[in-house]
């Protein structure tokens, strides 16, 4: 008798649903087994032998005994054996498997919960030194070349071209987002900045000449203020997006395969050493960073913008590429135990502002993966 097999009789014979026959299997097979093959935390579980004592007295209470025959104790303290596992499986979030089956959906630890990013990111000044806007009035009124520099409202960073500005000489800043964090920016010209998790943007206090260049790693959607006598233009892995005003999307993260641009509105022009393409609302360039090709897709622009609005929105995406986001945006590190894993796809939405823990379930619910998590690190299983 599998030990899966012996438990589900086991839970047969509490509900008082099982056969003379069946008892008699549960005698014979009650020490085949060694149930307690799960670690024991005496901290979150209590004391073992305690614990396993009022299981003991509890089942006693519970079962009606069996007339013909008394069952020894022994038995019952398998039994509460069994009760154990099921209890220790809802801290360590496991579920009793045999070397033939695959592993149960995981219940979630008693462990503190990891809890999403939010508004967090450094600003490097123009000579070097360095401003945690952790603090919304880090920043109350500081002078960067012409500009003023503020963060009045949290999670926003605002610069303003001042009108008595003696020209000075361009200085540059730079805002660096953390993983687990965020923010946004509203550069000089009016030009609004959000930047995602493991992201920055580097830029000057004020725009002169006849451009506006910036240059982003990670990823940040631009609502670009419009000027046609100086285009904008961003910089991302070598890959240059021209613009005059319109609203749009690029993913550079040193971890993708590709930097993509994604337009929502307006048009664009991306450019590298390889070529160039222009965009039209609704599409997506992709640019290889192996080779620099650029390929053009019609996509649903909606869905890579999501995360401006606070949502992760999965369409036909493969577990890696989900756990990357996931791993930015939570702070947490992702193993895999089997690498088979990547044809596997997922679709659905939730709220960024979600516990982790949410996440993992709604993808759990495929029935095809599950997730161990241990701290901070999540383990990505079959």
């Amino acid at each position: 008798m599998e030990k899966h097999e012996y438990i589900t009789l086991f839970e047969k014979h509490l509900a008082g649903n099982t056969s003379a026959e069946e008892e008699q299997m549960l005698m014979d097979h009650r020490d085949e087994f060694k149930l307690l093959d799960l670690p024991w935390d005496s901290i979150t579980m209590g004391n073992q032998s305690q614990v396993k004592e009022r299981l003991y007295n509890s089942l006693q209470a519970q079962i009606n005994p069996v007339p013909v025959k008394r069952i020894p104790a022994r038995f019952w303290y398998a039994a509460a054996s069994v009760l154990i596992i099921f209890s220790s499986a809802l801290y360590y979030g496991l579920g009793l498997r045999t070397q033939e089956r695959s592993a149960q959906p995981v219940v979630k630890t008693a462990a503190p919960a990891i809890i999403p990013g939010g508004n967090k990111a450094i600003l490097t000044l123009a000579n070097g030194s360095q401003v945690d806007l952790n603090d919304k009035d880090a920043v109350k009124a500081l002078q960067q070349g012409d500009a003023l520099v503020s963060n009045k409202e949290a999670g926003l960073l605002v610069y303003n071209r001042l009108k008595s500005g003696k020209n000075q000489a361009q200085q540059f800043n730079k805002i660096s987002i953390p993983r687990g964090g965020k923010y946004d920016v509203i550069l000089s010209d009016g030009t609004k900045v959000w930047l995602n998790a493991s992201s920055s943007l580097y830029f000057p206090t004020t725009f002169s000449g006849d451009e506006r260049r910036v240059v982003v790693t990670g990823e940040a959607y631009f609502e670009v203020a419009k000027n046609a006598a100086m285009p904008f233009k961003v910089e991302a892995n070598g890959t240059v997006v021209r613009v005059l005003g319109t609203h749009f999307n690029v993913m550079a993260y040193e971890d993708e395969a590709a930097t993509s641009t994604t337009l929502l509105e307006g048009s664009v022009e991306i450019s590298n050493n390889s070529g160039k393409a222009l965009l039209k609302p609704g599409q997506q360039a992709l640019v290889n960073k192996s080779t620099g090709t650029i390929d053009v897709n019609q996509v649903n622009a909606a869905q890579f913008m999501a995360w401006k609005e606070g949502k992760f929105v999965f369409t036909d995406d493969g577990i890696e590429e989900i756990m990357r986001k996931l791993s930015r945006w939570y702070d947490v590190e992702v193993v895999y135990r089997d690498r088979n894993l990547a044809d596997k796809i997922f679709n659905g939405t939730i709220s960024r502002y979600e516990n982790i823990s949410e996440v993992l379930s709604m993808l759990e619910q495929t029935g095809t993966i599950h997730f161990k998590v241990a701290g901070r690190r999540i383990t990505v299983m079959p």
